[in-house]
């Protein structure tokens, strides 16, 4: 397993390549730990399973975990689950939770993330009138 960090529109994102179970959850947890270490820890934080080939409960443990550490007003992105994976996040009610939330790709992500920002924006003018 391979893990990278980034972000989209400012939201932490976790790039999972390879298996995420039992034998390489430890390196995912220990890269969401690192994330929520800093001095401003993140309101949500997205994964990106897109090539993440096998999924059992040890990385189904590093995504509830990575939940457990957002605020209760935080939210976590699922984005791309291949087939098989998205079986097991389907199957366990996981996509059901009300603080989880699932992209089709980066890209969905980033135009989702923009027009939430815009629409805040636009609120936000709204209420200094």
């Amino acid at each position: 397993m391979n893990v990278i960090e980034s972000a989209i529109g400012g939201v932490p994102l976790v790039v999972v390549e390879g298996d995420l179970d039992y034998s390489s959850k430890q390196e995912a947890r220990d890269a969401v730990g690192e994330i929520f270490q800093g001095p401003f820890p993140p309101t949500s934080l997205l994964f990106d399973l897109t090539d993440c080939t096998f999924l059992d409960s040890g990385g189904l443990g590093v995504l509830l975990y990575a939940l457990a550490q957002l605020p209760d007003h935080g939210w976590l992105g699922i984005i791309g689950a291949s087939a098989g994976t998205n079986r097991v996040l389907t199957y366990t009610g996981f996509l059901d939770h009300e603080r989880v939330r699932f992209f089709s790709s980066r890209s969905d992500a980033a135009a989702t993330l923009a027009r939430e920002k815009k629409l805040l924006q636009t609120r936000d003018r709204e209420r200094m009138k």
